[in-house]
């Protein structure tokens, strides 16, 4: 088996230093009472399992999970199982061109697949509470979604290498 240890560190690095920014200075930018926050390590977990397949993309979904878990001091394993299946169900999104890497391909990726982390986050969560679920999908789900979503926008406006491949965009 053949590693890309470049391409492990720099995605290690990536998700640390994402993970510090979540648990530091993302409150700064969070709404209303209940800290509706854009969540950073998701939309690079997408990325990661979108450009490296589902089996990576878990792997590095359930160590950022957990490491946000114990940080954060509660329900330890939450996160890494919502990440980690995030991330597996992002490696779908894999093609030989790239193509869900690209502008709003990216977008509808992001919103999809962070709806279904915050599902499995905040569905078990709120488990056993008396809080209906449709209450939690309106406050919670939706509006963090859409958060995580607006931010990832910065990501379809960065700068592209030149190499990169569009030809798929000729193709339809």
């Amino acid at each position: 088996m053949n590693f890309d240890y470049k391409s492990i560190i720099r995605n290690a690095v990536l998700l640390i230093i994402l993970i510090v920014i979540q648990k530091t200075v993302v409150w700064f930018i969070s709404l209303s009472q209940l800290n509706i926050a854009p969540d950073f390590v998701i939309i690079a977990l997408i990325y990661i399992g979108v450009r490296e397949g589902k089996i990576s993309g878990a792997v590095y979904g359930f160590i950022a999970g957990l490491l946000l878990d114990v940080l954060s001091g509660s329900f330890i394993g939450l996160l890494a199982l919502s990440y980690s299946v995030s991330a597996f169900i992002a490696g779908f999104f894999q093609t030989e061109n790239d193509r869900f890497l690209v502008r709003f391909n990216f977008i509808f990726a992001v919103f999809a697949i962070s709806i279904l982390s915050n599902f499995i986050y905040f569905g078990l969560y709120f488990q056993g509470t008396p809080i209906l679920f449709a209450k939690v999908m309106l406050l919670y789900i939706f509006p963090s979604s859409t958060y995580t979503t607006i931010i990832s926008l910065v990501y379809t406006i960065l700068p592209r290498k030149k190499g990169f491949d569009r030809s798929y965009l000729s193709e339809s």
